[in-house]
């Protein structure tokens, strides 16, 4: 017969030592987000500016980076749902800042990234793309780029018409790391 007092301690001893690996492999020195703020996507005309610094071991990455827009997970999905099925335009551009003087980096939406023929009407202008939600938050594609050098740069999301499905939104714009490609 199993004596469970002999076991007691053990499922909590598994779960310190889980709790301290993951501690372990944390590293704070990758950040999350590069930059990030909150801007309203419901009325044409609201932007934000997000200026973040590339060094030169971030560039030996060669990893894409991104622009994006994440909101608590709204309760009907009817915002997640016409995220999924309807073009939503935004402005968006990111500039290499030197010496005050900016220097245009390509951003490309989802579309363009996956047919980069396809050109915009306006260059700065990407569709929404919402690419992933987890229990608590959507998480939304604006667009792509590559960091040409290390140093300042800046980027700028503009909302080009009134949507009023982001009413009482709160979103926030987000420079970081292109989400996992399987890459």
């Amino acid at each position: 017969m199993i004596n469970p007092s002999k076991y007691r301690g053990q499922p909590y001893a598994a779960l310190v030592i889980g709790m301290l690996l993951l501690t372990a492999c944390y590293d704070p020195s990758v950040p999350k987000a590069w930059a990030s703020a909150p801007m309203p996507m419901n009325k044409a005309g609201a932007s934000v500016q997000l200026d973040f610094d590339v060094t030169a071991e971030q560039l030996a990455t060669k990893r894409r980076l991104m622009v994006s827009m994440n909101f608590p997970m709204t309760s009907s999905f009817k915002l997640e749902d016409t995220l999924h099925q309807k073009d939503i335009p935004v402005s968006v551009k990111v500039e290499y800042l030197h010496d005050g003087q900016p220097t245009p980096v390509l951003v490309q939406d989802n579309a363009q990234i996956l047919d980069p023929t396809l050109k915009r009407a306006a260059p700065d202008t990407a569709m929404l793309n919402m690419y992933s939600t987890d229990a608590h938050t959507s998480y939304v594609l604006i667009g792509g780029f590559y960091p040409t050098q290390t140093g300042h740069y800046r980027a700028t999301v503009k909302a080009v018409r009134d949507q009023p499905l982001f009413d009482g939104v709160n979103t926030i714009i987000r420079v970081e790391p292109f989400y996992n490609t399987g890459e």
